[in-house]
């Protein structure tokens, strides 16, 4: 937590500062770069919050700022990484094919693969924006060319999956469960991993990873899983990710401790 949050949550507090450590705060959040985490207010939609992303700063991931700035976390295994693990231990020897959406330079293919036996028959999909890919690719090179591991910026090889997973991802999607709706075959298993659920109506807030400042969702726990459950998906297990928590100064009710977990399974698969 920076300074700058531990203030703002104690200013916030007392109504003759609130106004002015908000102003304080918001000033600060547009400013810092660097190694930060930050999120900044309560918005309905992603236009509504876009529109207040602080001029002359980037937006997402499609730049090379931003591409590159998980590259310090190669190989790391977190807290959250262990219930995915469980699950992929169970799921991959019957994958074909794995559709890691928003899976950056392959992060998790690159850390899992020393915990899990990776078929070599399955296919490991890395669909992410122009410049992750761009960079993704190049890392590859470097690791020696996996087979397994491919590159994509749509999400065509979803339609032949057997898994979907998305860890740390569908935050930042603008419509993820119509973007999923859009394909009539969808794979037999979804695994969500460190996703900012909340019991609050769903939100968006503004993020600021340090590199760029985007829109970030804030899910309602009822209306995710009624989207899924529309899919044709229903829930098998959950877990919660204290590891990784979202604190919105300003805006407590919207602060989440711990993220979630979640393993879908389709009506019609069975493991």
């Amino acid at each position: 937590m920076t300074g700058a949050v531990r203030l703002a949550r104690h200013a916030g507090r007392i109504p003759l500062l609130r106004h002015v450590a908000s102003h304080a705060y918001g000033r600060y959040f547009d400013r810092a770069g660097g190694r930060v985490r930050m999120f900044h207010g309560i918005y309905p939609d992603f236009p509504n919050a876009r529109a207040h992303v602080p001029p002359r700063r980037l937006v997402g991931y499609d730049n090379e700022p931003s591409a590159s700035r998980v590259l310090d976390e190669w190989l790391q295994i977190w807290p959250y990484d262990y219930p995915v693990l469980y699950w992929l231990t169970r799921l991959l020897p019957e994958c074909r094919s794995v559709f890691d959406w928003g899976g950056n330079v392959g992060l998790k293919y690159f850390s899992y693969r020393r915990y899990l036996e990776i078929p070599p028959t399955t296919t490991w999909w890395v669909s992410d924006v122009p410049a992750v890919v761009r960079l993704g690719r190049a890392v590859v090179s470097r690791e020696g060319n996996p087979r397994s591991l491919q590159f994509t910026t749509g999400l065509e090889a979803l339609e032949t999956a057997d898994l979907l997973f998305a860890s740390g991802s569908i935050q930042f999607i603008e419509n993820p469960f119509a973007a999923l709706a859009a394909h009539r075959d969808l794979p037999r298993h979804a695994i969500f991993s460190k996703v900012p659920v909340t019991d609050r109506p769903a939100a968006v807030t503004l993020h600021n990873m340090g590199s760029a400042v985007c829109p970030y969702h804030l899910f309602n726990r009822e209306t995710l899983l009624r989207n899924l459950e529309g899919l044709g998906y229903r829930l098998v297990d959950a877990w919660t990710s204290p590891d990784c928590s979202c604190e919105i100064p300003f805006h407590a009710d919207y602060t989440i401790p711990a993220y979630s977990g979640l393993y879908f399974r389709r009506q019609d698969a069975c493991i």
